[in-house]
């Protein structure tokens, strides 16, 4: 999605208008939002705390620096543009620095401005602040018209290397209530599964006399036994045309968990279990291609988690399923029944 950055400007007032003019132009060239306290002399507490307010609300700090050190607040002896870029810095806020050259303001006060473009009385603390600016992220400016040039460029190598909010437009926005509305049914779901897995191992519920113990508490395979419905595409070939039609597969969730478990336990880490179940449904159903419809196949998996006998374990960017104790103990005493 295409995204809007709001960009804080932060400079001395009077001697730098062309150049915070040309900032402005081409934030708003680039595309992005551009933020100031233009309206604000920054000259008391309640004052400089608006303006922090304004910097952590944008999404970039952008510092141009001329020959100026600029107003001072009293209890800190810092000016109030070395205290926004300190602000900035503190609370990791991403940011770019552009500043004037000693030819670029020595050529600034032989305009009208005269010696006003000039540092008169903290020249040191100018000097030193300069410094500080200077090893940070910072590209020097000999015209307003490497302003237009360095600022769309830095505000993109910033979006490429940082996690920006930024606004985008509500259009743009992906609607994602109809999966939320579909992870609420499965949750419900599960916590069902699990009330009735409750039940069944604390004696709660019918039983048909097989239980397993294993590491992690006592299973009953009799919650197994209840029916699962899949809901599958076949896919069938006849002469030249693709026949297609959906046909559902009914049968317990311990079949279910027996054409998975081989397959888990050989492999623990398999991450394509899906396709070796549509393999295994196409046998089951005699058909030369089978599909399973997503919100059937995300139910079932949550299901035999919920029943004890699958855990999912998160692995780089997806899950993998793999047998739990119960779920091994569960398969081999299956495989030692006549």
């Amino acid at each position: 999605m295409d995204k809007k950055y709001q960009v804080f400007i932060s400079s001395t007032y009077t001697d730098m208008k062309a150049e915070r003019q040309a900032a402005v132009e081409a934030i708003l060239d680039a595309g992005h939002i551009p933020a100031g306290m233009e309206l604000f002399a920054a000259s008391d507490k309640e004052q400089m705390e608006v303006i922090k307010g304004w910097i952590d609300e944008s999404d970039i700090f952008m510092l141009v620096l001329g020959g100026r050190y600029g107003s001072v607040e009293s209890e800190s002896g810092k000016s109030y543009i070395q205290l926004e870029y300190e602000h900035a810095v503190a609370t990791n806020k991403p940011f770019f620095a552009l500043y004037l050259t000693d030819k670029a303001i020595a050529e600034k006060a032989k305009g009208p401005l005269g010696l006003d473009a000039t540092e008169r009385h903290d020249t040191k603390a100018l000097n030193e602040f300069r410094a500080t600016v200077k090893n940070k992220l910072c590209s020097e400016i000999e015209d307003v018209k490497d302003i237009k040039i360095q600022v769309p460029k830095s505000i993109r190598n910033l979006g490429e290397k940082r996690k920006l909010g930024g606004w985008v437009r509500s259009s743009a926005v992906l609607d994602v209530s109809p999966l939320m509305s579909e992870l609420a049914a499965l949750r419900g779901e599960n916590d069902a599964l699990k009330a009735e897995l409750t039940r069944a191992k604390t004696g709660g519920g019918e039983t048909d006399g097989t239980t397993l113990s294993a590491a992690n508490g006592t299973f009953s395979k009799s919650a197994l036994d209840s029916v699962l419905e899949l809901h599958l595409t076949c896919k069938t070939v006849r002469g030249s045309r693709l026949q297609e039609r959906t046909v559902t597969w009914t049968n317990s969730y311990i079949h279910v968990f027996s054409l998975l478990a081989a397959k888990l336990l050989e492999e623990p880490s398999d991450s394509n279990v899906r396709g070796y179940l549509r393999h295994l449904l196409q046998t089951e159903l005699a058909e030369a291609s089978v599909e399973v419809d997503e919100r059937d196949f995300q139910s079932m998996k949550l299901k035999l988690v919920a029943l004890g006998v699958i855990s999912l374990q998160k692995a780089s960017s997806h899950l993998l399923w793999i047998l739990t104790a119960n779920g091994k103990a569960l398969m081999m005493k299956m495989h030692s029944t006549p």
